[in-house]
């Protein structure tokens, strides 16, 4: 049996609630390690585990455990504390209370029994995406970037894409791994599955069409206008928050339009503003804080 690490992190993602747990705890566990902390990230469900390199949990002594999971854990939290690890979570809302509490936006109120730590600040991001950070603002309006998590739970993605294409736009679509998009067929736009090189078309684009999660961060990170199309209930309150500070374009397939380039820019400042891309650094000096 392998070693414990200092620090195990469980995560879960499916088509439901989409990929955003494994991608930010893939991030953090690199990040972790880059540091000089030994991690381990490990899959809760079957789609989970099929999507990132397993490590079987050998339990043991590790100091800090770490869950990225949206709901059913609250006996493993009680399980950690047992065991005398410290005990964080990731967007918890959950009854069972940790000892830290790390939350993007507080949807409820927020416990941690040693602390917690809310705002957009605690955003993680993977380095592909805050490498490519700049103060770009776009000289044009044409080239549009949809993508709507990995699973595009409402199957929007596809007709968003004919609006737009319809209207004239460079429209490029991109699959996760779990939506049901095909990429063959005779199309007026472009259809990726997952692309490898996701980070570099996002950068590239002049404005996008995201879900309210991890993909709406990662396109305000690198100074991007965003249209939103909410995929659950708490991606719609993120969604409402960031509209509320002026940083998207606009919320709902109802609300849809041609956008045009000053508005476009000032939206892309905003965003810009309010996702700094440093999350990652943040949250891994809370993990050091307490080993």
């Amino acid at each position: 049996m392998s070693q414990p690490a200092d620090v195990e992190i469980f995560c879960d993602g499916n088509k439901t609630i989409g990929l955003g747990h494994i991608r930010r705890s893939t991030a953090l566990c690199n990040h972790l390690i880059g540091s000089g902390i030994s991690a381990r990230l490990t899959g809760i469900s079957a789609t989970a585990l099929s999507l990132i390199s397993v490590q079987k949990y050998s339990g043991g002594s590790s100091k800090i455990v770490i869950f990225d999971v949206f709901e059913g854990i609250e006996g493993r939290i009680v399980q950690a504390k047992n065991e005398d690890k410290i005990c964080i979570t990731l967007d918890w809302f959950g009854e069972e209370i940790p000892d830290i509490n790390i939350v993007v936006y507080p949807h409820k109120q927020v416990f941690g029994q040693l602390a917690s730590y809310t705002g957009f600040e605690y955003i993680i991001l993977r380095d592909e995406i805050t490498r490519l950070r700049k103060e770009k603002l776009p000289e044009s309006a044409s080239r549009v970037f949809i993508c709507l998590g990995g699973g595009d739970l409402h199957d929007q993605g596809h007709d968003t894409a004919v609006k737009l294409s319809d209207l004239g736009f460079d429209v490029t679509l991109v699959s996760g791994p779990l939506s049901a998009h095909k990429t063959g067929g005779k199309t007026k736009f472009k259809i990726l599955k997952d692309p490898p090189y996701f980070p570099r078309l996002l950068s590239e684009c002049d404005w996008a069409v995201t879900n309210g999660g991890g993909c709406f961060f990662e396109a305000a990170c690198l100074g991007k206008a965003a249209f939103i199309l909410p995929q659950t209930d708490m991606e719609i309150a993120i969604a409402k928050f960031a509209e509320k500070k002026g940083a998207v374009l606009g919320i709902g397939v109802e609300n849809l339009h041609a956008f045009a380039l000053p508005e476009i820019r000032r939206v892309a400042e905003k965003a810009f503003s309010i996702v700094d891309g440093k999350g990652l650094d943040r949250v891994t000096s809370i993990i050091k804080n307490v080993l």
